[in-house]
């Protein structure tokens, strides 16, 4: 058949074709960029509050490290108090005393530093608590989120099956070697392998003026005519209209 008629035919398969290379951008691009972001979000969201969670358990375990210091300093006192009885000299007995009192004084300190942790323990408990309810509906959001994306996706699996489809159709009629130039073209040029001039002479796609010796072999329409800026196939609408 005569170019000019298959590239009518060229011209509506384009308009799927460019639906199609849409759609998949969208797939392939678009949608992965949003499961990354969301996921990298839910991830921080974890590590916000296992960071909580840690703080917590560094609370309990500076307790119990406060109390085994405590208890180890009570426990010397308790020997050395028992030990008074057998020394035999003043000089021993006021050196013990001195030990006792020392200890006395650790013992206090420790004593303080185990208030300090329960207090610390309880802050940090209700740290956790609100963290966790917040992490909860947060994880909800973010989870419902990806959910969508994902069924957005099968959507665009379904609309690209669908305009396949389409294109199948009219493919049965376009000219085989014809189709296969405009096939190329598509491949290469980003989904778009034909584009029309505007009445400025200029492609429709880069926009670049082209010359007068282009305009006459796209008017003999003799052979797929590209241009020589974009190298996407060209036509004149009016031409397509009137033959």
């Amino acid at each position: 058949m005569p170019l000019k008629v298959e590239l009518k035919k060229l011209i509506e398969l384009q308009k799927i074709d460019s639906d199609i290379y849409k759609v998949n951008m969208e797939k392939t691009t678009d949608m992965p960029e949003k499961l990354k972001t969301l996921n990298t979000e839910l991830a921080a969201k974890k590590q916000a509050l296992k960071n909580v969670e840690d703080t917590a358990k560094k609370a309990q375990l500076h307790k119990k490290e406060r109390e085994l210091e405590l208890a180890a300093k009570e426990d010397g006192e308790k020997k050395a108090e028992g030990a008074l009885y057998q020394l035999k000299s003043n000089k021993e007995y006021q050196a013990k005393m001195n030990e006792i009192a020392s200890l006395k004084a650790d013992i206090s300190i420790y004593e303080e530093e185990v208030l300090k942790s329960i207090d610390a323990i309880e802050k940090a408990d209700v740290n956790l608590k609100a963290a966790r309810e917040a992490f909860a509906q947060e994880e909800k959001t973010l989870n419902a989120a990806i959910t969508q994306v994902n069924s957005e996706i099968a959507g665009l699996d379904q609309k690209i099956n669908n305009l396949n489809s389409q294109r199948q159709l009219l493919l049965k009629d376009v000219d085989p070697k014809v189709l296969e130039q405009y096939d190329i073209l598509l491949k290469k040029r980003a989904g778009l392998a034909i584009v029309a001039l505007d009445h400025n002479e200029c492609c429709t796609y880069c926009h670049m003026k082209v010359t007068a010796q282009k305009i006459n072999e796209i008017k003999t329409y003799a052979n797929l005519a590209l241009c020589a800026s974009c190298y996407r196939a060209l036509y004149i609408p009016e031409d397509l209209e009137n033959g």
